[in-house]
């Protein structure tokens, strides 16, 4: 048998599937963990060996089902493409090989069972398989300047395409019909006016994308090292050229990954104008059953050459020979629930070269690459423009246009919509507020978790946002009767209903994911902002995630001051990402802006980011952390502890916080959980810091047996707090 091989093993009397791991050692207990073979599945393994080890490294590390994490690797309904496969051992019967089907045809059940004993013959499972034909297509490329097109007087139209062949050098026909709405007499007119070169399938003559002279060092550093490296770069330094000059030189598969769907139309894009020749896939979540094994069919079968896609698309059996890690310090990165693992701790265990890039990078990689542990290499200028400026607003002093809104920003938006630009408002919640008696204080919350529900003025509904429980929107306090009911709060919806006010005439949408249940919609309305039918876009963190839109100069941040208060020692750090992430969306093509309104000005965290000053932020983060004893210098374990009963859930976990502390570990808490109540769950948790992450979670593995109660266990994520 094969290591990774899927095979039938019967046990406690039910047969399952199984993995072939490696061979048993001395400590294996026959009595108690014996599983019985009963045949193979599959006839051979489709995984890797460093992939079958990295993936048993991780179950052990994060605490989680070994049996899980391989189950990741087979998309379920694989099994209804199999076909079964003979060939000869022997040579003197020749190479030929024959469906089973095929063999019996040929020569008769008898012979195959008589071939079969004597090992004359092999059967094995194999993939029916279809290969579209390739279909023409035209190809535009931008052969101008900024100096010749400004000469030319444009439609809007014919400036929508320049404009994202400015950023895009070279795109297919098809992409831009679908995503600025235009037809072949605008391209033709671009043509006449000698601003664009049109090509008939794929381009010959593509003219190499010319690298700044930063990245072309880096560039030449990364192939050079074929190791892990952190790729840090200000935001729109152009990490992407980078990616795709390091897969041109080093001409291998690739496994690129991106933190969430949005992004994925995007990186395709840019991959197509520079490789139209390759072979590319996408893998995601959203695809469906059939669209996902026809991936790892052709994954397995070596027809992939770049596989694009979030974390899921790591497990597809992909023989490639780079990995890269778009916006390497995002949480999405990081899988809870079942299954848990990390994607930048299973890349790091692959053998060869691997690119984590980010303009916030995660501080462990950061810390590596100052103690000489890990390569880093650095982008430090915008490629082809300028880092926006950044202005703090100080809302107790700026002179209001609404609650929310301060009159600066309103007149900055004002301003960027009056030169036909769009812009892009940050919102830290969904929704549309809450609901507070005024005359008691007493707040609406959820009867199954101790949150406040949250007003959805669209469909007239008070909502909870963690287990989707809805109720009729009130008209008098519960508590105290009283009619004095304020809506509290400013969320997407409010804040989006502000702007609507201000600004009656113009296209004003929001995304958050109460609105945005299905990734195409959302690629339909970033189509609006790049068409420039979208004036304003209102959006919670989707819109922070990497998002090059040509037409938004102007961001402007809403509310940031709760983020920075939650009790979790990773806030400060997911502050300042948030605001340089945020920051960068602004001004990709032309000088940008952003405007950040705080109830805080002086706070440390943002005097750093609205310098854009990332290592001395990290310097300071790392400072603190090295003293008061958090990641990286040690590894976190959160226990999460639920229970029916609120006293009975923290007994528990007190008891397991007392027996643990008897192996001398460091413990912080048991405490409530942030949010103590959840789908009528009660929450306690308690915080492990130790450098011995394995033989913890064997030592909370043996003594947990003896507890009842549910409990998850988290290592080292991106945030004690979650849902």
């Amino acid at each position: 048998m094969e290591k990774g091989e899927r095979i039938i093993v019967k046990f406690k009397g039910k047969k399952t599937i199984g993995y072939v791991l490696g061979e048993v050692n001395n400590s294996f207990n026959k009595d108690k963990d014996t599983l019985v073979f009963q045949s193979k599945l599959d006839g051979k393994s489709f995984l890797k060996s460093w992939l079958v080890d990295a993936l048993k490294d991780a179950a052990f590390y994060y605490n989680t089902p070994v049996g899980k994490l391989f189950d990741l690797c087979f998309p379920k309904g694989i099994e209804n493409y199999f076909v079964q496969r003979v060939k000869f051992n022997n040579p003197l019967y020749g190479f030929e090989e024959f469906t089973l089907d095929e063999f019996i045809n040929k020569f008769g059940e008898k012979k195959l069972q008589q071939f079969l004993k004597d090992g004359t013959i092999s059967v094995f499972k194999d993939f029916k398989l279809k290969v579209p034909t390739p279909r023409k297509e035209i190809y535009l490329e931008l052969k101008a300047d900024l100096k010749e097109i400004s000469t030319k007087r444009l439609t809007e139209k014919q400036k929508k395409v320049i404009d994202y062949l400015f950023l895009n050098k070279i795109v297919s026909y098809k992409e831009l019909k679908e995503l600025l709405d235009i037809n072949k007499d605008v391209i033709l007119q671009l043509k006449r006016k000698e601003l664009i070169e049109i090509y008939e399938n794929i381009p010959e003559k593509i003219k190499k994308v010319v690298l700044n002279e930063e990245q072309e060092k880096v560039v030449e550093e990364i192939v050079k090292s074929k190791s892990k490296v952190l790729l840090h770069g200000v935001t729109g330094s152009g990490k992407t050229e980078v990616y795709l000059s390091v897969i041109e030189r080093l001409n291998t598969k690739v496994l690129y990954l991106v933190p969430e769907v949005s992004l994925i139309e995007q990186t395709l894009s840019r991959i197509y104008s520079r490789f139209p020749d390759l072979k590319v896939e996408v893998y995601h979540s959203y695809l469906t059953k059939s669209q996902k094994v026809d991936v790892w069919l052709k994954a397995i079968k070596g027809k992939i050459d770049i596989l694009v896609g979030t974390r899921s698309a790591f497990f597809i059996p992909h023989n490639y020979g780079l990995i890269i890690v778009d916006e390497a310090h995002d949480e999405s990165y990081y899988q809870d629930g079942e299954v848990v693992y990390d994607i930048n701790y299973l890349a790091d265990k692959f053998h060869g070269p691997v690119i984590f890039g980010s303009a916030t990078p995660r501080l462990d990689h950061y810390l590596k690459a100052k103690e000489n542990k890990m390569k880093i290499c650095k982008l430090t200028k915008r490629y082809g423009s300028h880092l926006p400026d950044v202005e703090i607003i100080n809302m107790k002093k700026e002179e209001k246009v609404t609650y929310h809104l301060s009159k600066k920003l309103v007149d900055e938006i004002k301003n960027e919509l009056d030169k036909s630009k769009s812009v892009m408002l940050f919102v830290r919640r969904k929704g549309y507020s809450l609901i507070m008696c005024t005359n008691c204080g007493h707040v609406v919350k959820c009867p199954n978790c101790d949150v406040a529900l949250t007003y959805h003025k669209s469909n007239e509904k008070l909502k909870c946002h963690i287990c989707g429980y809805e109720a009729e929107v009130i008209s008098t306090c519960p508590v105290c009767g009283s009619l004095m009911l304020l809506e509290k709060g400013a969320g997407t919806e409010r804040i989006e209903k502000e702007i609507q006010n201000l600004f009656p005439a113009r296209n004003i949408s929001r995304v958050d994911t109460e609105v945005i249940q299905d990734y195409r919609l959302f690629q339909r309305i970033l189509k609006g902002l790049y068409n420039g039918e979208l004036n304003i876009l209102v959006g919670t963190k989707m819109i922070t995630k990497g998002l090059d839109v040509p037409t938004v100069n102007l961001i402007g941040v809403i509310d940031i001051d709760a983020i920075q208060s939650l009790p979790d020692y990773n806030s400060a750090i997911n502050l300042f990402r948030l605001i340089v992430q945020v920051v960068g969306r602004s001004g990709r093509k032309e000088k940008g802006k952003a405007l950040i309104q705080t109830y805080d000005p002086e706070s440390l965290v943002l005097e750093y980011a609205v310098k854009q000053d990332v290592e001395g932020y990290y310097d300071y983060e790392l400072n603190q952390r090295r003293v008061l004893n958090y990641p990286p210098f040690v590894d976190i374990i959160q226990v999460v502890v639920y229970s029916n009963e609120k006293e009975s859930g923290f007994k528990n976990a007190k008891k397991i916080v007392e027996e643990l502390k008897e192996n001398k570990l460091q413990i912080l808490g048991p405490t409530e959980f942030f949010i103590p109540k959840i789908r009528n769950l009660y929450l306690h948790h308690f915080i492990i810091k130790t450098n011995e992450v394995l033989e913890v979670n064997q030592t909370l593995n043996d003594l947990l047996v003896k507890f009842p109660a549910k409990v998850s266990i988290r290592v080292n994520p991106p945030s004690l707090y979650f849902i």
